[in-house]
């Protein structure tokens, strides 16, 4: 299956935070926003219930292929967050 291609236009502060949570979670740039995204629509159907596509809407999922659902608590993974990570957040926060 080909991916869809998509130009972005986005923020040269918020690109270069990317990085750094792409490099932190080894991958790429893009990987991290579709990543990311998959969080998005998986938090949405967990609360307004699934969206469904239409066959024309799923090129190349004729076999019924499934994207593979996202954890309870993305944004830990996103950010790579352990316990001492988070304690060191907190404090940060608490700042």
């Amino acid at each position: 299956m080909e991916e869809a291609r998509f130009t972005l236009r986005i923020h040269p502060i918020i690109m270069n935070k990317m990085k750094h949570l792409a490099k932190i979670n080894g991958r790429s740039v893009n990987k991290e926003i579709e990543q990311i995204l998959k969080w998005v629509i998986d938090d949405y159907e967990r609360q307004y219930g699934k969206i469904e596509l239409t066959k024309a809407e799923m090129p190349g999922f004729s076999t019924g292929a499934t994207v593979k659902e996202a954890p309870e608590q993305p944004m830990e993974m996103l950010f790579g967050l352990d316990n001492k990570s988070k304690a060191l957040s907190q404090q940060m926060v608490d700042f």
